[in-house]
């Protein structure tokens, strides 16, 4: 029997870091291994308080909780922190476990394993896990993410931006059904573009209008299917914009009217007075009247030509031509919804 847990000792001493120590921590045992990683000679850890690699990581109460379970004979495991001699830190699996002799603890054997690569896996992963949850909740876009179950999408994550956009609290969408907190999303036809997203892969859906019996909406953006087959949207409210293009529509249709007038009301009596004053021989006035009426002339050609650019601009400059082309594409938004 003592062969075999000789034997066993000596697998476990070729492939972990072993060390033992007194109660008061003061180590009495390591094996190449420990010297190996720690960088220090057997002779500088013999009688060393263990304390000797402690790298300043973990704080007080990290220690305390670990001395407080071994003390009380329980088994402790974690990952620590360790300095070398050379400054370099290194993590390790560990667990201690005290040796206990007619019911006391007499001292303690710890194992270890290192797992440095592992660490630092491992905080890359939470890293860029916590960069993504900053990005996902702090964007003003709206982001809805949804499985689907059964022919049916299911919410599993939903953003701060899409809480203000939708007034709706993230708790009270996880785990409903799309349809059941989006009622508008069918007859939107925001339904089709998700699910040419979960087919495709991706989906970029136009102005739609969304709407339901509390609200209504115009929104744009896009889906995207991730490799766990959830489908992510991520949209922006342009409701705003669509009240500026019919506030320029109803603009538009006031410069028309003005326009109108300008060319048919007003320009056609100018025309005629400046039709007259042509039929006038003003080398048969007098000097006062011709005066007179040669200021009349100008001021008449002023207004016409005033009337002339207000026409001008309101159908032939590239201005007016941007905001009828703008308030085309709304009427078109308009009439196929």
């Amino acid at each position: 029997m003592k062969d075999k847990i000789y034997t066993y000792f000596d697998v476990l001493n070729q492939h972990s870091i072993i060390s033992a120590t007194n109660l008061k921590g003061e180590i009495k045992y390591v094996n190449d291994q420990f010297c190996d990683i720690s960088k220090y000679k057997e002779r500088e850890l013999i009688g060393a308080p263990h304390s000797i690699v402690n790298s300043g990581f973990h704080d007080r109460k990290y220690f305390k909780d670990l001395w407080k379970t071994i003390g009380k004979g329980d088994v402790w495991q974690g990952n620590i922190l360790n300095e070398a001699k050379d400054g370099s830190t290194y993590w390790v699996a560990t667990t201690i476990v005290p040796i206990i002799e007619q019911r006391k603890v007499k001292e303690y054997f710890s194992i270890r394993i290192e797992k440095t690569e592992q660490m630092a896996l491992q905080q890359e992963n939470e890293f860029q896990e916590r960069r993504f949850t900053q990005l996902f909740n702090h964007i003003s876009e709206g982001v809805i993410v949804m499985k689907k179950i059964q022919n049916t999408f299911i919410i599993t994550d939903f953003n701060q931006g899409a809480e203000k956009l939708d007034h709706k609290k993230k708790e009270e969408v996880l785990g409903k059904e799309l349809l059941e907190i989006f009622p508008g999303t069918e007859a939107g036809g925001f339904s089709d573009y998700i699910e040419k997203a979960y087919e495709c892969g991706y989906a970029n859906y136009p102005l739609l209008r969304y709407q339901d019996k509390n609200k209504a909406r115009w929104r744009r953006g896009s889906l995207y299917k991730l490799p766990n087959d959830e489908v992510v949207c991520v949209y922006h409210d342009v409701s705003e914009e669509i009240k500026q293009l019919e506030q320029l529509k109803k603009y538009n249709q006031k410069l028309e009217e003005i326009a109108f007038k300008a060319s048919h009301e007003v320009r056609a009596p100018v025309a005629s007075i400046l039709g007259l004053l042509q039929l006038i021989d003003f080398n048969d006035l007098s000097d006062n009247n011709r005066t007179v009426l040669e200021y009349m002339k100008e001021s008449v050609e002023r207004l016409d030509h005033t009337i002339r650019e207000i026409v001008e601009v309101s159908y032939d400059t590239d201005e007016g031509k941007e905001l009828f082309a703008k308030l085309s594409d709304l009427k078109k938004h308009y009439n196929t919804t």
